[in-house]
């Protein structure tokens, strides 16, 4: 039985690590700031919506810097199990659920943080806004991101990079 948890724990640590792909300010591509600074130019942002979409990125970036603390401490919390030997099934479960809502929440964030970019643009932007995340949106270019995910993993990197992104604008 105890053999049993400890692989079911194993397993849990596995998929949560997998599961916690966060972006860092490295990785692919051109880069967080240049790829947002072209988009920028692209659209022709007036003054206002300039300060208007920083002040949304700022609040953006504030809300998930929260999300992840609090996944990192539910991690500590299941190591911290794991090292004292003191194997609470019930605990896992929960700790394990909480953090899968709070990607979900970190999804949820990103999305509704590009909706409130989008709300601010106006009609001739939308169509340069919408056409340039057409392209991050495609299955074969998330493919190609985990791809090079999996391969930073191995290479020791972290993160999927902060290339431009809904979240990165």
């Amino acid at each position: 039985m105890k053999k049993h948890v400890s692989l079911m724990l194993a397993v849990v640590m596995l998929l949560s690590v997998a599961l916690y792909a966060q972006p860092d300010q490295g990785g692919m591509g051109m880069g967080p700031r240049k790829g947002r600074q072209q988009l920028k130019d692209l659209l022709k942002l007036t003054p206002d919506q300039e300060k208007q979409i920083q002040e949304l990125r700022y609040q953006h970036q504030k809300d998930a810097i929260d999300i992840r603390a609090q996944i990192q401490k539910n991690r500590l919390e299941l190591r911290k199990m794991i090292s004292e030997k003191n194997i609470n099934e019930a605990k896992i479960f929960q700790l394990t659920d909480e953090n899968s809502k709070l990607q979900g929440d970190l999804k949820h964030s990103a999305i509704k943080h590009f909706l409130d970019v989008y709300k601010l643009l106006d009609d001739n932007q939308k169509v340069i806004f919408a056409k340039h995340f057409e392209k991050f949106g495609g299955e074969k270019f998330m493919k190609g991101r985990m791809m090079q995910h999996i391969k930073d993993r191995q290479m020791g990197k972290r993160g999927m990079g902060a290339g431009p992104g809904p979240n990165n604008f």
